[in-house]
């Protein structure tokens, strides 16, 4: 009897493993997933602010420059390796061509005048002395500068570009100084002149080399302010005029003659004529700036725009360049002056360094009356 109760308990659990491997099985029931709250995202797509009105207007300057392709520059400042310097980075940043033809200042003033009156403008832009491109602004033959921009950079200025110009015609972009330079191999310590009164002395005759101011140089100014200002007497500079002074009708010879010891002092030299030299030269030189009892003539080195000049949007693109930090590094630098920006460093080379005991700024009226 219980070997049947056995059996049927044994059928019984087959059965049942039967019956459940034939169920399906039910799937897990599955709480439902969490809602992660998002950020609400912008329906605006953040974008760099639109330019303002005078960004799009210079923009445009820009456009029609490269379309005019070049801008011609009559400068008696960017010589040699200075005009070389400044045409091959402007043209790099711009791919406009600069020309560059050089001159004294008094000779490119009626160069300009003449091309005016004939109705046959070459020139772009005018770079010399801030009197000296006056005068074409007196003549109606510049053009304004107001609008370009690096003018409007507040707080940046060593002295104010357009100091003499309210209406921006004539723009300062560097300063020269005009201190008698000595060869220091012909000239000891003891022997260094402390007035323009000492270079009348027969030691130093035949000895002073001078850019001829027939040419319109800076001398020609000088004399005049310091006898204006009572600095010298008529006849400290007659005495001068007969110490037998070696003129030179190129701006950069006397100072080369004085760098080569040929000349052993370069009589109210630019230290941006000499400053130029030495800086292509890469290496020091024997010379030294000397102050003299008498101050030290300082000027201002500009440059405008011309009325009706064939490339006037590459022009005004050049004049706002030359005085942005980047064009002063490059002017500045290749000319070895001072230039107008505080950003910019002072590239006087250490030989021309000096501290003036009086310094020497001529009027608009002096500078027209010399």
């Amino acid at each position: 009897m219980r070997k049947g109760w056995l059996i049927i308990l044994i059928l019984t659990g087959l059965l049942g493993l039967l019956l459940a491997a034939c169920t399906p099985t039910p799937e897990p029931s599955r709480a439902s997933s969490p809602v992660i709250p998002t950020q609400p995202q912008s329906s605006q797509i953040q974008t760099a602010p639109a330019p303002k009105p005078e960004e799009i207007a210079w923009n445009k300057v820009i456009q029609a420059a490269n379309k005019e392709g070049k801008v011609t520059a009559y400068s008696f400042n960017m010589t040699g390796d200075v005009g070389l310097a400044v045409s091959r980075s402007f043209e790099q940043i711009y791919g406009i061509k600069v020309d560059i033809i050089t001159g004294g200042g008094a000779a490119l003033v009626q160069r300009i005048t003449t091309e005016k009156r004939m109705g046959t403008m070459v020139a772009d832009v005018m770079d010399a002395n801030t009197f000296q491109i006056g005068q074409l602004e007196d003549a109606g033959i510049t053009a304004s500068s107001e609008d370009i921009p690096v003018l409007k950079e507040p707080g940046v200025w060593i002295v104010e570009p357009w100091a003499n110009s309210p209406k921006r015609h004539v723009l300062i972009h560097t300063i020269t100084f005009y201190p008698n330079i000595i060869n220091t191999d012909l000239v000891k310590p003891l022997d260094e002149p402390k007035s323009l009164k000492e270079l009348t002395q027969a030691k130093w005759k035949g000895r002073m080399a001078v850019f001829d101011p027939r040419q319109n140089s800076t001398l020609s100014t000088a004399f005049p302010v310091f006898l204006n200002r009572k600095l010298i007497d008529q006849d400290t500079v007659q005495r001068l005029g007969m110490n037998d002074i070696k003129y030179y009708p190129v701006s950069d010879e006397p100072a080369r003659n004085v760098i080569q010891g040929q000349q052993a002092l370069y009589l109210l030299g630019s230290t941006g004529t000499m400053g130029s030299l030495i800086t292509k030269a890469g290496v020091s030189v024997p010379v030294k700036a000397i102050d003299t009892e008498e101050g030290t003539l300082a000027t201002n080195r500009a440059i405008g725009a011309i009325k009706d000049g064939p490339h006037p949007n590459a022009a005004r693109v050049l004049i706002n360049w030359l005085l942005t930090q980047e064009g002063q590094n490059v002017f500045a630098k290749a000319q070895g002056v001072v230039p107008v920006r505080k950003d910019v460093p002072d590239f006087t080379p250490k030989e021309l360094r000096f501290t003036p005991s009086r310094l020497i700024i001529p009027t608009a009226e002096e500078e027209k009356d010399s």
